[in-house]
């Protein structure tokens, strides 16, 4: 034997052979569970090799494996003391069907019992054809597939109308439910509104791709006869991937493996009751024109920076619930200036528009709310959720950057308009209802700090990502002290990694030998002497470029963000990169309000590969095609 793993039940042969060699061994004395499986498999593979060592013609030798197996099953019964219940006749069938129609059934090529690796190979069953099959003789059939297009749909819609007809008497046929996402935007309307209305057919979409990339493929045929099957592998639903690409499908029984059958059907169960998956039916009102919506935003056709959020009433996801039930027992307790902290990409915007709404529904109305931040951008969207979770598209009215509201019963304000305008010394402390502050970890700053401790509404909801803020200043202070001094909720990035909630980074530190020994940091000088060693070092800008070309494939097609020190900063790492071939733009407070807002849209739609910027998309945008971030500056964040 050689040296390695392995995971064989230790018998006398093989006790023997291991004599006197370095081997780990595990006890399975008190699991009787895990021995019951390797015991099982011992013995069947003992079976199969005396089955197979019987010599004789054909019908001898079956005559003689049907002695042999009967003999065993008395010998054993006798052993275990139980009544005998079964043998095996002398004349060995197989049922195949029980029931009226199982003369002219068709059943699958690969059988109903044992496992199958479909490769799309020549001279091995379809993964189409059997699929047909397979559904021609199932109760209920579930689909899980990234997007389902009109040309998969042809390969088997004539199957679907068969199998989901009713009868006479009304009864249904198959029943069907189906899971799949807009990602891509590679899921095709007219596909979804036939298969939603079949018969008994329930479908539920994903409207938002970019946080399902559901790339799993699966489809699970369920007998009431305990014969079911599952094929789980890389196939959507399209001509493409059935027919003519080159796929692999693995197929699994019920029967015979039962703990991945049940494994499969309960993970599928656990999407189907994820909020994440939405009815879709083309009949219900506000349906298409949603999925319309969210295709566009996939395919890039039309601005979408923002996630659509619903057919109809926007529901928290199961963590998100769990956050506004804290807030809800904070306030319970009297504690109404709370803070909640969550990771980036969790919903912050979300979970403070739902919670609004659920204040309005107790007051009866809507009351007074005011949103404050310090960008105008993360105003812009953050009025575009709470407008998607009121169900109200005229919510809302922004105050800076030129924006001025007609009214201030619902406002959407940048900090220093709000200052300069004392709005809040004009309409009073205790004009909002509810206040919510955004990326508040710039409450210590002196303008936010002077508006918090001012304003006095019956809530007041901070929010940030990063509490720990680089000059040491606590924000805790501004919200009411919990018994422990912790936040009121709170959601860190390792733990939204750890649920899922976000997808994994990948981090990288490259050393460009720059020496920033000198800077005096935290000082009034810290930018010019950061921007007099970047400013121009050509070695430096070769550094980075070198390093982004090992470590992806062409940076001309990724979606960058590059971080920079300073204007003259950015303006030069711009022109470097035209230079070299990716068009990139440089993006900050000199760049004319047209070509600062258009840039983002030409990034996702191709037309440049970086935004190179200063203080601009440092915080609270909402970006979901970017794929790559330069920093070219130090940080201490």
């Amino acid at each position: 034997m050689k040296n390695g793993p392995y995971d064989l039940l230790i018998t006398d042969s093989l006790k023997q052979a291991l004599s006197g060699r370095s081997a780990f061994k595990e006890s399975l004395q008190n699991n009787p569970d895990a021995i019951s499986g390797y015991l099982v498999e011992f013995f069947s593979r003992n079976l199969q090799d005396l089955f197979e060592g019987i010599a004789g013609e054909s019908a001898d030798k079956a005559a003689a494996q049907i002695r042999l197996i009967n003999d065993l099953l008395r010998h054993v019964q006798q052993l275990a003391a139980i009544k005998a219940s079964d043998a095996v006749p002398a004349e060995v069938e197989v049922l195949r069907w029980l029931g009226d129609h199982g003369a002219d059934a068709k059943l699958p090529q690969t059988g109903l019992r044992h496992p199958w690796l479909f490769t799309a190979g020549r001279g091995t069953p379809s993964l189409l054809n059997e699929l047909r099959t397979e559904m021609g003789s199932c109760d209920r059939l579930d689909i899980l597939v990234s997007f389902i297009t009109m040309s998969g749909l042809r390969k088997i819609r004539d199957v679907l109308d068969t199998i989901t007809a009713q009868n006479a008497t009304g009864r249904q046929g198959t029943t069907i439910r189906i899971l799949t996402t807009t990602y891509m935007a590679a899921t095709e309307k007219k596909a979804l509104d036939e298969l939603a209305l079949l018969p008994g057919c329930l479908v539920k979409v994903s409207l938002d791709g970019r946080r399902t990339r559901l790339h799993a493929k699966a489809w699970m045929f369920h007998r009431d006869t305990g014969f079911g099957t599952a094929y789980v592998g890389s196939a959507n639903l399209s001509a493409a991937a059935m027919t003519g690409g080159l796929e692999w499908t693995v197929k699994f029984s019920q029967r015979e493996q039962a703990a991945l059958f049940e494994r499969a059907h309960a993970n599928f169960e656990t999407l189907w009751e994820d909020a994440e998956f939405q009815p879709y039916h083309p009949e219900q009102e506000g349906h298409q024109e949603a999925l319309i919506e969210a295709l566009k935003q996939q395919s890039g056709r039309e601005p979408g920076l923002s996630p659509l959020l619903g057919f109809l009433e926007v529901s928290p996801k199961p963590f998100q619930q769990d956050i506004l039930d804290q807030l809800a027992f904070e306030r319970e307790h009297g504690r109404n200036r709370n803070l909640l902290v969550a990771a980036t990409g969790t919903g912050k915007t979300v979970m403070a528009a739902l919670d609004y709404r659920r204040f309005a529904r107790q007051s009866g109305g809507l009351p007074r709310l005011l949103f404050v931040a310090h960008r105008i951008q993360i105003l812009q969207q953050a009025q575009r959720v709470f407008q998607q979770v009121l169900g109200n598209s005229q919510f809302g009215e922004l105050l800076g950057d030129g924006f001025q509201p007609t009214s201030n019963q619902h406002l959407f304000a940048v900090i220093n308009s709000l200052h300069s305008q004392a709005l809040v010394q004009k309409l009073g402390a205790d004009y909002w209802a509810m206040v919510v502050v955004d990326e508040c970890h710039h409450i210590a700053a002196n303008m936010f700090s002077g508006f918090v401790k001012e304003v006095k509404p019956k809530l007041l909801l901070g929010l940030t990502a990063t509490p720990e803020r680089a000059d040491g200043q606590p924000i805790t202070t501004y919200f009411d002290a919990r018994p422990d001094g912790s936040p009121a909720a709170e959601l860190r990035l390792w733990h939204a990694l750890e649920l899922q909630l976000l997808c994994p980074f990948e981090y990288y530190g490259c050393d460009d030998e720059t020496d920033f020994s000198k800077v005096n940091w935290n000082g009034a000088g810290e930018i010019r002497d950061i921007s007099n060693l970047v400013e121009g070092n050509s070695l430096r800008a070769q550094a980075m470029l070198r390093e982004w070309l090992r470590l992806t494939s062409n940076p001309a097609d990724s979606k960058t963000l590059v971080f920079c020190v300073s204007i003259a900063h950015a303006n030069f790492i711009a022109d470097f990169l035209c230079k070299n071939g990716i068009q990139a733009m440089a993006v900050h407070s000199e760049t004319n309000r047209l070509e600062r807002d258009t840039a983002p849209q030409r990034l996702q739609n191709g037309e440049l590969s970086a935004l190179v910027t200063v203080d601009l998309y440092n915080e609270g945008i909402d970006l979901p095609f970017v794929d790559t971030l330069i920093l070219l500056r130090p940080t201490q964040s």
